[in-house]
């Protein structure tokens, strides 16, 4: 038996200067960061809590190329996630993959799962 799949953390990072643009998987790496902050855990607990992270799944970009998006926020946070997905670019996708990660959550698939997504276009 799964989990009750419960939002935990949730980050955002605004890049206001265009001529200052940041690559998207970093401006989705700094808003991971800031989602482990807003679980208000000890250092040590946010270290498990993103160890713990078993699926990725990454809200298409269409402001960079990436070959393995999903793969690359895996790498860099330093965890092996077993699901990995990248979604398509369409405008219903943080609805369902929150929802296929809730399902994965209550099915036991997944224990900590991860929806990042971020684009490099300036924002006033």
């Amino acid at each position: 038996m799964g989990f009750t799949p419960i939002i935990i953390g949730v980050g955002d990072v605004r890049n206001k200067a265009a001529q200052d643009s940041v690559e998207p998987v970093d401006l989705m790496l700094e808003a991971i960061k800031l989602s482990l902050i807003d679980c208000n855990l000890s250092p040590i607990n946010s270290q498990r809590l993103q160890s713990d992270i078993d699926s990725i799944d990454v809200v298409a970009c269409s402001t960079w190329p990436y070959h393995d998006l999903p793969g690359l926020v895996s790498e860099r946070l330093g965890v092996d996630a077993k699901h990995k997905h990248y979604t398509p670019t369409m405008g219903n996708q943080p609805v369902k993959l929150l929802n296929d990660m809730a399902r994965r959550i209550v099915t036991g698939e997944s224990k900590v799962a991860l929806m990042t997504g971020g684009e490099t276009l300036a924002s006033p």
